[in-house]
């Protein structure tokens, strides 16, 4: 029995170990992406019947956003307080994320990568963790009834839509 013991516990530091001296896999985003501050930059997100403006904050990953625009995708329902939409390539970050929210509020789910929208407050707090991009300032509610194809574009000074070069 104690033969079988130091076994098990061999084994078990032995994969300790080779789990500490493997190379990290996480991909360090800030370091791959020139960041550019864009808090305060205006992006409309477009849907059949409603357009929210959202302003950014100071993130790597609202950043990172940016350079992305426009995009078109297809609009998730997500539990009933926010709609979802699948980015064609995960966003740079390596910021806190959060699981508190409001309505409005604009976020990344990077593990899928996923953009949200929270049009409602039924759920005290998110199921997974978020990286904040931003908020709507109104209008978010709107989404509620909203699928299809919803299009992110950025916003200039003047408040028309440009495109991001």
């Amino acid at each position: 029995m104690k033969r079988i013991s130091i076994t098990v516990l061999s084994i078990f530091m032995l994969s300790v170990l080779v789990a500490c001296t493997m190379p990290n896999n996480e991909i360090d985003y800030d370091q791959h992406e020139n960041y550019i501050n864009v808090e305060g930059t205006k992006i409309k997100m477009i849907t059949e019947n409603t357009e929210v403006l959202i302003t950014l904050n100071s993130s790597h990953a609202a950043s990172s956003l940016l350079s992305m625009l426009p995009l078109e995708m297809t609009l998730i329902e997500r539990n009933k307080f926010a709609k979802g939409m699948t980015l064609p390539k995960q966003l740079s970050s390596n910021e806190e994320t959060t699981r508190e929210y409001k309505i409005g509020d604009f976020g990344y789910w990077r593990f899928v990568p996923d953009l949200a929208i929270f049009y409602d407050d039924i759920y005290e707090k998110t199921i997974v963790d978020i990286v904040p991009l931003g908020h709507a300032g109104e209008g978010a509610e709107n989404l509620k009834y909203e699928s299809g194809t919803v299009r992110l574009e950025l916003m200039n000074d003047e408040g028309e839509m440009t495109e991001n070069e």
